[in-house]
C-alpha cells in the first residue's frame, strides 16, 4: 500500500514511517517544514518527502493523484491541551477546514483515511474508570473539542460519500525522536530537565493519572489495523494502565541516579484527574501487548541517553 503521511516529520510520524516501511508499505511524508528531520540525519528509507502547506488541499490532491496514493494519515495539529481560543480558530481556519475539504475529494478516489485522535483529551472527565471508545467524549479543552469535531466529519463523510477510515485514539506516547523542547511529552520532557538538572514545572500537585504508551507499540498497532483491513472503527491505543505525573518522575529519578529539582504550579482547569485507556476492542482485532512501563522508561534512556552519561 502507498501512504501519505500528513505531519509525517514529526515524532509520531517518523515512528509510523518506520513500523509501515518494516510491514512492506510504501511511505510518502508531507509537511511544512523537514528541517527538524534533516538536522537529526535521520535515515528513514521512505519513498519521497514534501514540503507542502498544511492547508494547501489543491496541492494535497495533485501530489495524491501524481503518487497514485492508496492511504492519507493525517498526524498533523498545532494545538495543545493549554491552547485557548484564538489558537482553536487558527486551527479551524488554517488546519481543520481544507482537511475536512481534503476527505471528499479521497472518499470520491476510494482512498482510505487514517486520523490521529486524542485518547486523553477527548474524553476529558467522562468516567472515573478506564475509557471505551463507545462512552460519549466530553472533552474540557479546545485541543479535545477539536479532536471531538474531526472525528465526526470523519464518520458524517463516511456515512455520506463512503470513505473507509481508521480513527486512532493514543494515549500519551514516548519514545524515540521526541523532541524534549516541546510543551507537550511529559516523559521527555521529565528526562531531559532531571539530566540537565533543569527545573521541572507541573502543573498541579502530580497526582493527575495518565495513560503512557511506547510509541514503538502504537505504530506497530496502528500498521497491524491497516494490515488487517479494520476499517471504518475507532481505536484506543494505550497500555491500559494508568501512571501519575509523580511517579513518572520517580522511576526516571531512579534511572537517572539525579534528583529532579520540581515547582507545582496551579492546576489547570483544562487536564483531567484520571485518564486511563480501555484497551480491550483493540486486543480483540489485533495480537497487542504493551510495554510495561519500568522497561519503556530503561529502553528510552538507554536508547537517547546511555551514551551521553
Amino acid at each position: 500500500m502507498k501512504v501519505l503521511l500528513i505531519g509525517g516529520a514529526g515524532f509520531l510520524g517518523i515512528n509510523l514511517a518506520e513500523a509501515m516501511i518494516n510491514a512492506g508499505h510504501s511511505v510518502y511524508l508531507l509537511d511544512k517544514s523537514f528541517a527538524n528531520f534533516e538536522s537529526r540525519r535521520l535515515s528513514i528509507p521512505v519513498n519521497g518527502k514534501y514540503e507542502v502547506d498544511i492547508g494547501d488541499t489543491a496541492a494535497i490532491i495533485r501530489l495524491v493523484d501524481e503518487l497514485e496514493i492508496d492511504c492519507v494519515a493525517n498526524l498533523a495539529s498545532s494545538l495543545l491541551p493549554s491552547s485557548d481560543y484564538t489558537a482553536f480558530d487558527l486551527e479551524l481556519r488554517d488546519m481543520m477546514l481544507p482537511a475536512f475539504q481534503l476527505l471528499s475529494h479521497l472518499a470520491s478516489r476510494k482512498m482510505k483515511y487514517l486520523y490521529f485522535s486524542s485518547g486523553g483529551a477527548i474524553y476529558g472527565n467522562a468516567v472515573e474508570g478506564p475509557c471505551q471508545e463507545k462512552i460519549q467524549p466530553l472533552p474540557i479543552s479546545h485541543y479535545g473539542y477539536s479532536k471531538m469535531l474531526f472525528e465526526q466529519y470523519i464518520e458524517f463523510v463516511s456515512r455520506t460519500a463512503g470513505l473507509e477510515y481508521i480513527i486512532v485514539r493514543p494515549s500519551n506516547p514516548y519514545g524515540p525522536h521526541q523532541n524534549p523542547d516541546r510543551k507537550q511529552g511529559l516523559i521527555a520532557v521529565a528526562f531531559d530537565k532531571i539530566v540537565n538538572r533543569q527545573l521541572i514545572e507541573i502543573w498541579g500537585d502530580g497526582s493527575v493519572i495518565r495513560d503512557f504508551v511506547w510509541v514503538g507499540d502504537l505504530a506497530a498497532a496502528i500498521t497491524a489495523l491497516v494490515d488487517r483491513n479494520s476499517w471504518n472503527a475507532t481505536y484506543n491505543v494505550g497500555s491500559g494502565v494508568g501512571s501519575s505525573v509523580k511517579q513518572i518522575i520517580h522511576l526516571i529519578e531512579d534511572l537517572v541516579g539525579v534528583r529532579a529539582d520540581v515547582e507545582y504550579k496551579s492546576a489547570r482547569q483544562v487536564d483531567a484527574t484520571k485518564i486511563v485507556l480501555d484497551i480491550s476492542k483493540l486486543q480483540s482485532h489485533i495480537n497487542y501487548q504493551p510495554l510495561d512501563l519500568g522497561e519503556g522508561l530503561r529502553k528510552y534512556f538507554r536508547a537517547v541517553y546511555a551514551t551521553k552519561s
